[in-house]
């Protein structure tokens, strides 16, 4: 059977028992702790309380959020000798302030917003992607490292911040100047536009493009489409909801060789809540397709793989994030959903 003749409903049972499997095996690596994996390993379970909340398992999720209190942290800061990763400084915390207001636990949600926001540049709404050794914001921000927080702003009600984030992402497609193909997804908050190959710090990692057969930022057309359908629930103007077909569309036009990378999972989030949306049956269909490529790459243990795998705890943090984009999925293709 092909993608192209399967109904939703064919997908929906087969979904729920990939999520079921991944997370019986992330619960395996949960210790009596509460943290899931190694801890010296690095901030890697940070996606923790988000995918245990939407699959239920409260319990465990409150153990990680106790766990992460009591050893990370430090005067409204997620800070600490355990806090070892520098990259993606402001997008981990993002992720777990989303997942904790899921969960009621206030004090890991709006109480971290606040330095959340010491990310966020006050002139193109974006946010430093990493920390420097002196604690303060890289030059360089990108779409996903903006989008994700973007999300917890959201989540907790700083409606004002994360249209700012759409301010950014609308100022990042509108400087494009090798579209439809290539996308440079980097900016400078120095220079205020993309970085792109004449300057000094660009490297290839800073363009997507469209045509190659490559490990790259996939990740960016999806994520920006699925925060800016969150922002658009939140706030039904329709230049939100345009330019999330924007970046979706430069997500679905890319070649095929994208669903041989992990990266590509994003794309299933901005065609979730586009469908939710809509309602349009080429969203339905890309769903569909990404449905069954997140079925065939699941390990028959449970968990999925990352393009790098150095320890088990690159393995957790993948099998989180896949869990949590299956859920939106499949709730995306619940019988019934009513399109808005």
């Amino acid at each position: 059977m092909t993608n192209a003749d399967r109904a939703p409903t064919d997908l929906i049972d087969d979904i729920e028992a990939a999520c079921r499997r991944a997370t019986r095996w992330v619960l395996a690596q949960q210790r009596s702790s509460g943290v899931i994996g190694d801890p010296a390993l690095g901030f890697k379970y940070y996606r923790g309380p988000w995918a245990l909340a939407l699959m239920g398992e409260i319990g465990p999720a409150l153990a990680l959020c106790d766990w992460i209190r009591e050893n990370l942290l430090r005067e409204g800061r997620l800070d600490g000798d355990l806090r070892i990763l520098q990259d993606g400084w402001a997008y981990r915390d993002s992720v777990l302030i989303v997942g904790s207001q899921m969960l009621g636990q206030y004090d890991l949600s709006h109480g971290l917003v606040e330095s959340l926001c010491f990310w966020q540049d006050p002139i193109s709404g974006g946010f430093a992607n990493d920390a420097t050794p002196e604690g303060q914001g890289s030059d360089e921000m990108d779409i996903p490292y903006a989008a994700g927080p973007g999300l917890a702003l959201l989540a907790t009600g700083r409606l004002a911040e994360a249209r700012r984030v759409a301010d950014f992402l609308g100022a990042m497609y509108t400087a494009q100047s090798a579209m439809p193909d290539r996308f440079y997804c980097f900016w400078s908050r120095e220079a205020q536009r993309p970085i792109i190959e004449s300057d000094p710090s660009f490297e290839q990692r800073f363009v997507v493009d469209q045509r190659a057969d490559r490990m790259q930022r996939w990740t960016i057309g999806g994520i920006a489409a699925g925060f800016l359908g969150r922002l658009y629930l939140a706030d039904p103007q329709p230049g939100y909801l345009d330019l999330a077909r924007k970046y979706q569309a430069f997500s679905m036009d890319a070649t095929d060789a994208q669903f041989k990378y992990p990266s590509v999972c994003k794309s299933s989030w901005g065609a979730s809540l586009l469908y939710q949306i809509t309602g349009e049956d080429e969203y339905l269909d890309w769903l569909l397709r990404m449905g069954q490529w997140y079925l065939e790459t699941q390990d028959e243990g449970g968990w999925w793989h990352p393009w790098v795998e150095r320890t088990t705890a690159d393995v957790i943090e993948i099998t989180l994030e896949f869990i949590m984009h299956l859920r939106v999925l499949r709730g995306a293709m619940a019988p019934g959903l009513r399109k808005l």
